[in-house]
């Protein structure tokens, strides 16, 4: 069996989500990117659905990304839960974080804008 200290979480990102960028730009800002392995699942990759269903059976619900593999088994989702959880394991305060701020403040909206207005949701 593999001890936790030999552990590295896994965290999957999918190419071009703004959530999955959030968490790595927290990761990044945070000086943390050396205690994951990144995964980054492209849509277009033969692969990826199976990936997907890989992942959304382990969270027990539809996956949304990133996912975070936090310990051998165990899975997360949200990029602000798995902030939350790897800033409240180091003493940070995201919120003081320039980086991910103005990532937040001024790049998060535009791209949920125009995502919405790519995918409008039905109903």
């Amino acid at each position: 069996t593999m001890s936790t200290d030999t552990f590295k979480p896994k965290a999957y990102v999918r190419a071009g989500c703004p959530f999955s960028f959030k968490y790595l730009v927290f990761m990044a800002e945070a000086g943390l990117l050396d205690r994951i392995e990144m995964i980054r699942l492209n849509p277009q990759d033969p692969g990826f659905e199976a990936e997907k269903q890989r992942l959304s059976q382990h969270l027990g619900k539809a996956v949304t990304f990133p996912v975070v593999e936090i310990e051998a088994g165990r899975y997360m989702t949200d990029s602000d839960r798995l902030i939350e959880l790897y800033a409240g394991r180091e003493g940070l305060e995201p919120d003081g974080m320039k980086v991910l701020s103005f990532y937040k403040q001024t790049i998060l909206p535009q791209l949920i804008e125009l995502h919405q207005i790519k995918h409008p949701k039905s109903g």
